[in-house]
């Protein structure tokens, strides 16, 4: 295997490609009681339209079938409940599926290599019928309605909806009631045979652990399955309009107070994979700067009643799509926006306040490191990152480079404050 040092942080990763192309990375914790483990492709809800292998022409399938897999993944023989049976083995199970990946993971304390055996073979290991699947159709229908009875869900993606036209990213990760009963057994299907071979993911073990004792127990289950490397998936194209489709949307639900969220649609810049990540830090930091809640304008909104603790913030950069938002309920959306963008005008691309950003970046430094006692975070990062084209690793690097005048430049190109969406939810009567 091969092993890369990382001396600033004293970390070991050690790298295998099998011969069906699965990436397998071990990192080891020496002393750690627990181990985690991720087992990662890179299908999320917006890979719907692409190009089968051993095909020329692009398929479309319909919304929701990425989140629709790992809920049947987990379904196997009638008589097993696959979340008991990890737990007797001291392991504990789960998933999620994003806009980009699907991950399948669990912690155990002890059998990490029954463990890791059984979470390959329930992932690598599909049954799917007809029976099954629309038995499924109604469960995740509830989800989907559970979902969007949630008014920071429901405002999210009333504000994509409205920034975006024809991007997936615009679209609920687990789909729509409607969309999912138009999912088939033979959608599931061409989906996993296409995303699920092992040349499309990725298998992290965080804990203390062997690196060629895992490398030896994982080889040895692949082998059997005799799958050859794949090239790279191709995703169909995606038009999408620079500007906002409705700068405006608002939707009535039972709530104790409206709430606002504006949304700034951005254009993602032809970059490498680190300077992607050193943007986004950038616009964290930015927003920290500017709203965080050690700052005096934060201060003011709270004393004059304008937000109250649902206030956040977000940047979000991919390769596709870009987007920033700030939320809040508040009594009082009008007079929150108005000083909410007095704010951004005067500081996007000013910021001067060198103390305060030496300060918010030797505490996300601090924090960063302190992250890295967790195998948790260490693996559902690095898979994160690793699709990305970048380690966790390197994150303490890519820090280094940021500066207050590298951050004032990044939301000169980053934040739009004429591409706005002004998205909101009212009190229904």
């Amino acid at each position: 295997m091969k092993n890369k040092y990382y001396e600033l942080i004293d970390e070991h990763v050690f790298e295998h490609e099998l011969e069906n192309g699965l990436r397998l990375f071990v990192i080891p914790k020496k002393g750690f009681q627990k181990t985690f483990v991720t087992y990662t492709t890179q299908f999320g809800s917006l890979d719907s339209t692409f190009k089968p292998h051993q095909s020329d022409e692009f398929v479309t399938v319909p919304d929701g079938v990425a989140h629709f897999l790992e809920h049947k993944l987990f379904e196997k023989d009638e008589d097993e409940d696959l979340f008991t049976t990890f737990a007797e083995d001291n392991a504990q199970v789960n998933a999620f599926t994003s806009f980009d990946r699907t991950s399948y993971l669990f912690s155990a304390t002890d059998n990490v290599d029954s463990n890791i055996k059984r979470l390959l073979e329930m992932v690598e290991t599909p049954y799917f019928s007809k029976e099954t699947v629309d038995k499924e159709k109604g469960i995740i229908a509830e989800e989907i309605k559970m979902y969007q009875e949630q008014p920071g869900y429901k405002i999210m993606f009333n504000t994509l909806r409205a920034m975006y036209q024809n991007h997936p990213i615009r679209v609920d990760i687990a789909g729509s009631v409607e969309s999912i009963y138009d999912i088939t057994k033979d959608d599931l299907y061409l989906c996993y045979e296409t995303f699920y071979h092992p040349s499309n993911m990725v298998l992290f073990v965080v804990g203390d652990v062997d690196p060629e004792h895992i490398r030896e127990v994982v080889e040895t289950h692949e082998n059997k399955r005799h799958k050859t490397n794949q090239p790279s998936i191709q995703r169909g194209p995606i038009d999408e309009p620079v500007n906002v489709i409705t700068p405006y949307v608002t939707e009535e639900m039972k709530l104790q107070s409206p709430r606002l969220m504006l949304g700034f649609k951005n254009q993602p810049l032809n970059e490498t994979p680190e300077k992607y990540v050193q943007r986004d830090l950038e616009m964290t930091l930015f927003f920290e700067l500017v709203f965080g809640d050690e700052t005096e304008f934060y201060q003011v909104l709270l004393n004059n009643d304008l937000i109250d603790d649902t206030f956040g913030y977000q940047f979000v950069l991919e390769s596709t799509y870009s987007f920033s938002i700030i939320t809040s309920a508040t009594q009082h959306p009008d007079k929150l926006k108005e000083v909410l963008l007095n704010e951004l005008k005067q500081r996007k691309g000013a910021l001067t306040d060198t103390e305060a950003f030496e300060l918010l970046k030797k505490q996300f430094i601090g924090e960063f490191i302190s992250s890295l006692n967790s195998p948790e975070y260490i693996a559902n990062q690095y898979a994160k990152l690793y699709f990305e084209g970048v380690s966790v690793f390197d994150m303490l690097d890519i820090v280094e480079n940021i500066t207050l005048d590298s951050i004032n430049e990044t939301a000169d190109q980053y934040l739009n404050l004429d591409n706005l969406v002004d998205s909101r939810l009212e009190i229904k009567q």
